[in-house]
């Protein structure tokens, strides 16, 4: 049976960051982020079934089967994982490589700094050692700017 490709999500359901936090329990749940590490290790084309995971973790943390099914589901919801029911079983698939995911995080939480932190922004930029990266987030700066510049004149009129 051939898989149905869904669309790449275009907004990961990702909305908390944790500053204390190591790698990506930033911003998941440590289970979740231990899923997803297991996942990613895994070969994408296999897919990963619950049982699968339960199996690996269990013996380290004693979790119950529907904890493991219940972060999963999490997971897919958050739009990590997506999701095919073949026969009785469901096949769970990483919707972004490992590294797509951290880069897509990366951007989503320098952007948001950048939005919020705009006055005080440019300085910091010119002293990233990585060009491309500090050119990027001036444009990304200036058209943040651009915009707010048209709502303030639009909100004046």
């Amino acid at each position: 049976m051939a898989r149905k490709k869904v669309p790449m999500p275009l907004e990961l359901d990702i909305t908390l960051f944790r500053l204390g936090r190591p790698g990506i329990s930033k911003v998941l749940g440590n289970l979740e982020a231990e899923v997803m590490e297991l996942i990613w290790a895994r070969p994408v084309e296999d897919g990963t079934t619950v049982r699968d995971i339960f199996e690996i973790l269990y013996p380290q943390r004693h979790l119950a089967y529907t904890t493991v099914m219940t972060t999963m589901t999490r997971l897919a919801k958050k739009q990590l994982l997506q999701v095919e029911k073949r026969e009785q079983t469901y096949i769970y698939t990483p919707t972004l490589t490992r590294q797509a995911f951290i880069s897509h995080l990366i951007n989503r939480v320098l952007e948001d700094l950048l939005v919020s932190f705009v006055e005080t922004a440019p300085p910091e930029l010119d002293t990233r050692s990585d060009h491309d990266a500090s050119t990027h987030f001036q444009k990304l700066l200036d058209e943040i700017t651009r915009r707010r510049a048209m709502e303030a004149g639009q909100s004046c009129t």
